[in-house]
Order: C-alpha cells, then sequence, then structure tokens
C-alpha cells in the first residue's frame, strides 16, 4: 500500500501506556488468572504507528490467542481510558515494520531492566542461558541447548529434555527461543506449551472443521519447541498429529526440542508405537541440583529480587542454609527466596539473618521434613517405584528384582530416617541389623561404578521427600 507521507512513529503516549495498564487491571477481571499469565501479562505495548497501538506478542499461538479473544476488547478499553487511541495491532517481532524495529528492541531492553514493577520471577525475559545456573547435573542438557540454539545441533533432529517440575526445562526452552531470535533472525521458531498445542489442534478441529492452518503454523518453523509435552499424551488425535508435526519437520531438515516431566518410557498414557518412536531421540535428563548449585541459584535468585525490591538482602549464611537444607528444584527454590522477601520487608527492610530464614522456611528445610519420613514411607515410594507391592518388597527370595530394590530401600531407609539398625531390619521382616549393614555398604559401593544406579538413588530421595 503506497502512503503519501512518511510513517509517522513514536513511542506510545504517556496517556495510551497509562491507558494499557488500567486496561491490564480490567482484563485480569474480565478473563481470570490463569489466561491473563499466560497471555495478557507477557503481551508489551510497543509504539503509536500510522495512528494504530502496536503491541508485541511472544509467540505464533500467543498471537492468535489474543487476536482472537482479546484484541476487540483491548481496543475497547483503551478507548475508555484514552478516547483518541487507534486500533490495536498484535504482531510478532519480524512482522514490525522497519521504522519501529528499534523501538521493539528498546521495549525488550525495558522489560528487562524494569524495576519500578517486579516482573514475575519466572518471567520469560529472564529466561536465557546467562540466567541458568549449571553444573554437572545439567550440563549435558544444557549444552545440547546451546548448541541448537547456535544452529550447530542439525544432528539432533529431535531433542527431549526431562526432569521433574521446576528442574530448568521452561528455562532452557525459553533461552534457546531468545538466542536464536536475535542470533539467528533467518531461523523461524516456534516456543509453545502442550496445553497450546491441545487446545488449538482441537479448536481447529472441532470449531473450524479444518487443521489445515493449524499445521501450516506448526510445521512452518525450522525449529518447534513445545514445553510440558506431557500435557499431549493420551489424547491420541493429538498425538498422532505432534508425531506427523515432527516427522515433517525434520525431513525438510527442521528440528524439534520438546521438554517433559518423564523420559519416553515414563510419559503416562503415551501410545506404544509412538513411544517407540520418541525412545529414537536424543534424551537428556536433568537430576536434582547438587548443594553447590542450589547456592548459585539462590544467590542469583535473590540478586534478582534485590532488583525490584530495593534494599533486599539476605545474610549468606543463611543462602548457605537453605542451599544445604532444601533438596529441591529450582522452581521451590525460588518459591524460598519470594519468602524471605516478605520476611525482609515485614522486617522493616533489615538483613534476613539465619535465624530470620529458618522461621520463615520452617517446615520446607530438610531437618523438619526428614523428621517425618518414615520406614514405612521409604517401601512404599521404592516399591511403587519398581512396580510392585509393599508386600512384594518385603518378600524373602533371592530374586534379583526383588532383592536389589529391598536392599535399595534399606539403604534409603539409613539414610533418611532415624530409625536404628534393629528398627529397620525388624520393619523389613525380621531381618538381623547386620544385614541392614550389609544392604547399606553394598548399595553405597555399587553407586560409586553403577551410572544408572546412582540416579536411581537420586530420583528416590526426591520422590520421598516430596510424598505427602
Amino acid at each position: 500500500m503506497e502512503m503519501e507521507e512518511p510513517a509517522r512513529r513514536s513511542t506510545a503516549g504517556t496517556s495510551v501506556a497509562r491507558a494499557y495498564e488500567m486496561a491490564r487491571k480490567e482484563l485480569l477481571t474480565e478473563f481470570g488468572a490463569d489466561f491473563f499469565k499466560a497471555y495478557i501479562e507477557p503481551l508489551r505495548l510497543v509504539a503509536e504507528w500510522n495512528g494504530s497501538v502496536l503491541f508485541r506478542a511472544g509467540s505464533r499461538v500467543a498471537q492468535d490467542r489474543l487476536r482472537q479473544q482479546v484484541q476487540h476488547r483491548l481496543e475497547a478499553r483503551l478507548r475508555n481510558h484514552a478516547p483518541s487511541a487507534g486500533p490495536v495491532e498484535i504482531l510478532l517481532d519480524q512482522e514490525f515494520p522497519e521504522d519501529v524495529r528499534s523501538l521493539v528492541d528498546a521495549r525488550i531492553e525495558e522489560a528487562q531492566a524494569k524495576v519500578a514493577q517486579p516482573a514475575p520471577s519466572d518471567h520469560p525475559l529472564s529466561y536465557t542461558f546467562d540466567t541458568f545456573c549449571s553444573d554437572e547435573s545439567n550440563h549435558r542438557a544444557l549444552t545440547v541447548a546451546q548448541m541448537i540454539a547456535a544452529g550447530a545441533g542439525l544432528a539432533f533432529p529431535i531433542v527431549l529434555i526431562h526432569s521433574p517440575p521446576g528442574g530448568g526445562k521452561t528455562h532452557l526452552l525459553n533461552a534457546i527461543s531468545h538466542f536464536a531470535a536475535h542470533n539467528t533472525p533467518d531461523r523461524k521458531v516456534l516456543l509453545m506449551t502442550g496445553q497450546e498445542f491441545l487446545e488449538s489442534f482441537q479448536s481447529a478441529l472441532h470449531k473450524k472443521r479444518d487443521s489445515s492452518s493449524f499445521k501450516d503454523m506448526v510445521r512452518a518453523p525450522d525449529l518447534l519447541l513445545i514445553d510440558d509435552f506431557q500435557r499431549i499424551c493420551g489424547k491420541k488425535a493429538t498425538e498422532e498429529e505432534a508425531f506427523d508435526t515432527m516427522s515433517e519437520l525434520t525431513r525438510r531438515g527442521g528440528q524439534v526440542v520438546l521438554a517433559a516431566d518423564h523420559g519416553a518410557e515414563g510419559l503416562a498414557g503415551l501410545d506404544e508405537a509412538l513411544r517407540a518412536k520418541l525412545k529414537g531421540a536424543t534424551s537428556c535428563e536433568i537430576h536434582e541440583p547438587t548443594a553447590a548449585l542450589r547456592r548459585r541459584i539462590v544467590e542469583m535468585r535473590m540478586k534478582h529480587y534485590a532488583r525490584v525490591t530495593p534494599g533486599f538482602r539476605v545474610a549468606p549464611a543463611a543462602l548457605d542454609m537453605i542451599a544445604e537444607r532444601m533438596h529441591v528444584s529450582g522452581r521451590e527454590l525460588d518459591g524460598a527466596v519470594s519468602q524471605l522477601v516478605i520476611e525482609f520487608k515485614i522486617a522493616g527492610g533489615t538483613e534476613v539473618t539465619v535465624e530470620a530464614a529458618a522461621n520463615a522456611l520452617q517446615g520446607k528445610l530438610s531437618d523438619g521434613i526428614d523428621r517425618r519420613i518414615t520406614v514405612q514411607l521409604v517401601q512404599k515410594v521404592v516399591a511403587r517405584y519398581f512396580n510392585m507391592t509393599p508386600q512384594q518388597l518385603l518378600e524373602r527370595t533371592r530374586r534379583h528384582a526383588i532383592a536389589r530394590p529391598r536392599q535399595l530401600a534399606m539403604y534409603l531407609a539409613t539414610k533418611m530416617t532415624h530409625a536404628s539398625l534393629p528398627d529397620i531390619g525388624a520393619r523389613f521382616g525380621g531381618f538381623d541389623h547386620t544385614t541392614i549393614m550389609y544392604a547399606r555398604d553394598r548399595i553405597a559401593e555399587l553407586a560409586e561404578t553403577d551410572i544408572k544406579l546412582k540416579q536411581d538413588i537420586e530420583m528416590l530421595m526426591r520422590l520421598i521427600r516430596r510424598e505427602p
């Protein structure tokens, strides 16, 4: 379309910016917290251009959902507060006119540096490789993610990153997307959640009776990132569409990165034929963070909260205590630090001491948790982990399929409960305390060289601590 005069652009005027802040509060009430957090909260006001108000959406899926459900309501609410506001346009980074590109970049930087109004601790803008804390528990996943982001991981057409919730999968997928968008802008990248894939596909299928537009969207990118892939499992038609999408995308040289709470073998509800295909993917497991990594995570989260809460500070010894006594995921560590922000404000802005931190986090520290762990709880979790009943675990048999899990349960009982060796032996059906000692020492010895056994131990300890 030809224009008779140069395009007019400006950063969004003060009146429009204020109107948007008021409109956001109204949209939160109208659409509810879950929808707001997923789609409206990340929406960025960029500029007024040629009479329109331009907004930036973070993904194609978010853009489609916002255009369908939010755009007309946003326009109406903006005009209620700023009658001169023009029509709303919701665009992706690459869709902005060249004249506005510098404003888009400025808005991204402004959002990253903004301290006047704290962004949520898990906001995607903070999910970069620079803010990802790493050690041997997640180094492999990080390395593969960096290779993919840089375009150097073409040998991995499909990658599955898995860990229990809160292990850093979402962080890595957002970091890949962020890095690729800024360093390889010619690549088409689409980041979505399994829930978004499911809802978008079913909406296209059932409401429009035509899934072609959805297929065009998810098969167009060079790099497709799907978080919370387990949300798709058990939905047969959606599963098949997801795997057809992967096949088509990788056939023409694209890549797919999935994140899930389990590896291929543990994805409940997944069709067995599709499970077999997924087993051929490159798999990267993220393990429970070590104490050293937990220390770096709480340090980084403290610095984050210090930027948005002036004066916030925590005694180093208190951070050491959290890292040593909270055997939890990064997400839960973030929750612990946010709890200390509350303690900081209650205390009138003084440094959070060890005593104050212990008081704020009572019940979350491992000493409090370990007192609730019993031998019976260990037996129940270990039996479930190995797909047997507690009664089968206690059978007096030398069959390896039962004897080894039983030894592992004995080992964990000595490490995680306050029961004496004779008491543990009695609760395993009357074994002598020397049998418990043998099991403890044998498992410890094997774990030094058997990587799979060591991983089983770490996973079981995590599951036991999280058992209600």
